[in-house]
């Protein structure tokens, strides 16, 4: 077996990922590189994901995101004014979606990213959990971010005379109107400069602005030369892989945040005086918070309705998280949350081939850019980011793939430079035919790598000690509803800014039936499915799909909140909305009255005096006030992160201001040293001249007349 293909077929026994199933020997799928023993040596999980380092409530660290902002009104109306004119070329460079989603904005869940960071292994690349290893790949990248796999690397240079020219144009556009070295090139200047000027040069700026602010934030708030290259081959339609660099972004971010955090536990561990410290996240980090989302479903909050041809990151528009009281013990518990692949549903929205049925298709240069992207996410390879080499492996999370794991072996780097790193990352596929396994497909491990885990892993950490490891329930692979204390109707259902809401489909992407199983309600999620993959499959194909993934199933938003007011009870009228005074049919007037009722909201924060007209028999009031009390909410939400933005930038701009004040005196003051220099050199050449012409003076006196005898 060829070492470099990506993936070796044979049979085995396998057992499910918990390692509670009768072990059955079947043909299993596996990616390379595979150990050939049990002995094989596992990584030692330094620093350790398997326990906690601090409480999130102590935590010694204030985290910035340069790429996790609001996104300007400014640049909202420049992606709706330049949309129509170079969609087609966006498309053709793979970056629509990704530029898209850039006028979406995701409320930070700080302590759902304390949780997750600390599960972070910095050998690995990969989460540690008690059920497995896990990651963000770059299917993950791809699918939410909108970021092309395939394309040229991102240290491309500009190729003929023309892209020079307009290389020329763009810095001396960033020279212009700041004159001097000291000043800064903002990208809020860099938006008035060409937004409406109708600038020859203005899609280039336009796309280095979006890397600057979205993709590449390296520099808070500043426009970056070298992004100019980027953005003038992205603006010609020429791919650039930015999947590959986005991910050893937040790889090196999550690396770096650890391994402080570790610094500081041994600090404090050894009677250390605990100080604060700032970290500034230089990647898109809200990936790995949708990631969260995507994948454990007790921490899934519920997804707004999007259109059909909207990019998936539009789900968590301004969606509020749950609220968890301990993060920890919910990661470390979720064997039966955790989604393997929660994006075989919207097979025809990702750019993956997510085929229904297992599919063999012969390699050719001429392969299908959905299915090449798919190989290349299950390959071990190099990933170059700007200002680092991280290591991607994918054969140690297989399952995320729809591949049966095994025991992982070791992959050696090649990462001395960045060119030998993109060769690694393009080299040639040697497999003859590429395996794509069905989209619903629930992978498997061996019964060594089970053995293997528990032994080697799990043995080592302090899972055993933090959570009751429950034997899963025969159906407990299927999909089941989750329970949380936050409301999962909580979330305002609208649309991505500058989107009308009319053509919003009533359709929800996260929701899952309720009421009893029946062959309607089956029927029912079979055609939703349908509806969102876009193919045309038949009932009979669907229903044990549906079966299976009946939470994940479309039902019409109103459709599920007319049935829940119809049935619900006394009890469940005060669940929704948790008034202080009882709400029955019987106290409701069949006359308009004024109704004043004060409550809190989840958290017990703040109190709401609401007045309404309530009818007879019209139990949809009770919903509408629930939702105008978490868009109150969440609108308070989002004021405050706006504010700690606005707080952010300030404190930015306070240390620039800071700094160039210092570096002004710095100068002042070797003005003055040097002005006392030639003021002693003036006195010092002012005493030699009197000296001189005290000399000269003497020497011209005649001398004294002598007396003759």
């Amino acid at each position: 077996m060829n070492e470099d293909t990506i993936m070796e077929v044979r049979e085995d026994f396998m057992v499910s990922p918990a390692g509670d199933s009768e072990p059955t020997f079947r043909t299993g799928h596996f990616l390379n590189p595979i150990s050939n023993s049990i002995d094989e040596p596992p990584f030692d999980f330094n620093p350790p994901s398997t326990c906690s380092v601090f409480d999130p409530k102590e935590w010694p660290l204030k985290l910035h995101f340069s790429g996790w902002r609001h996104p300007p009104d400014k640049w909202v109306y420049w992606v709706d004014e330049l949309k129509p004119i170079y969609e087609s070329v966006w498309k053709k460079a793979g970056i629509f979606d990704a530029i898209m989603s850039s006028k979406c904005y995701m409320h930070k869940n700080l302590n759902l990213l304390h949780g997750v960071v600390e599960k972070w292994c910095c050998e690995t690349n990969t989460y540690v959990f008690p059920f497995g290893e896990a990651t963000i790949t770059l299917e993950d990248v791809m699918v939410l971010g909108g970021y092309p796999i395939i394309g040229l690397p991102v240290f491309v240079k500009v190729e003929d005379q023309e892209m020079r020219e307009v290389e020329k144009k763009l810095r001396l556009a960033r020279q212009k109107p700041w004159q001097t070295r000291k000043s800064k090139a903002t990208t809020t200047m860099w938006m008035d400069i060409f937004l409406g000027e109708g600038s020859e040069i203005e899609h280039e700026a336009f796309l280095v602005t979006w890397l600057s602010i979205f993709v590449f934030p390296h520099k808070i708030m500043l426009v970056q030369n070298s992004l100019f290259p980027i953005a003038i081959h992205l603006a010609r339609g020429n791919p650039i892989a930015l999947a590959p660099a986005v991910l050893a972004g937040i790889y090196k971010d999550l690396t770096l945040i650890k391994k402080t955090l570790v610094d500081l536990s041994k600090h404090d561990a050894a009677g250390g005086d605990r100080f604060p410290l700032e970290v500034t996240f230089q990647s898109p980090f809200y990936l790995v918070q949708i990631w969260v989302w995507e994948r454990f479903k007790n921490l899934q909050p519920q997804p707004v309705l999007i259109n059909h041809d909207d990019p998936l990151l539009f789900r968590w528009h301004k969606v509020q998280a749950l609220k968890i009281d301990d993060v920890k013990l919910a990661l470390d518990s979720a064997v039966d949350d955790f989604l393997w692949r929660p994006y075989g549903k919207y097979a025809n929205k990702c750019g993956m081939f997510y085929p229904d049925d297992e599919t063999w298709v012969p390699f050719s240069k001429e392969l299908d850019k959905s299915m090449l992207s798919f190989a290349i996410c299950l390959r071990v390879s190099e990933l170059v980011g700007f200002d680092s080499i991280e290591q991607y492996l994918p054969h140690r999370v297989a399952m995320q793939f729809g591949v049966d794991q095994d025991i992982p072996s070791y992959a050696s780097r090649f990462n001395e430079t960045k060119k030998v790193a993109w060769k690694n990352y393009r080299r040639l596929i040697t497999d003859k035919n590429l395996y794509f396994p069905p989209r619903f497909f629930e992978a498997d491990t061996t019964t060594r790598y089970a053995r293997w885990w528990k032994e080697s892993v799990l043995s080592h950490g302090d899972f055993i000690k933090k959570i009751v490891q429950k034997k899963r329930s025969p159906s407990s692979r299927k999909h089941r509803a989750c329970v949380g204390k936050f409301n999962r109707n909580s979330n305002e259902v609208g649309v991505p800014p500058g989107f009308p809401p009319n053509l919003v489909d009533c359709l929800n992407f996260g929701n899952f039936c309720y009421g009893p199983t029946s062959e309607n309600s089956t029927r029912d999620c079979a055609k939703s499915d349908e509806n969102i993959d876009g193919a045309s499959v038949s009932d009979e194909n669907c229903k044990p799909v549906s079966k299976e993934y009946r939470r994940e199933s479309i039902i019409h938003e109103s459709d599920h909140l007319i049935s829940q007011c119809s049935l619900a009870s006394l009890g469940d009228s005060e669940k929704i909305l948790p008034l202080k005074r009882t709400i029955s049919n019987d106290n409701i007037e069949r006359s308009t009255s004024g109704l004043e009722e004060d409550f809190e909201d989840e958290n017990g924060s703040k109190r709401f005096s609401i007045r309404n007209k309530v009818s007879s028999y019209n139990n949809d009031t009770v919903a509408e006030q629930d939702h105008w009390f978490h868009s109150d909410t969440s609108t308070q939400a989002e004021a405050k992160e706006t504010v700690e933005e606005k707080d952010d930038e300030v404190i930015v701009y306070l240390k620039a201001q800071n700094l160039k004040n210092q570096q002004e005196l710095a100068c002042l003051a070797r003005q003055q040293e040097e002005i006392l220099r030639l003021m002693a050199l003036r006195e010092k050449r002012d005493e030699e001249l009197k000296t001189l012409l005290i000399s000269v003076i003497r020497n011209q006196q005649p001398p004294p007349s002598s007396s003759s005898f």
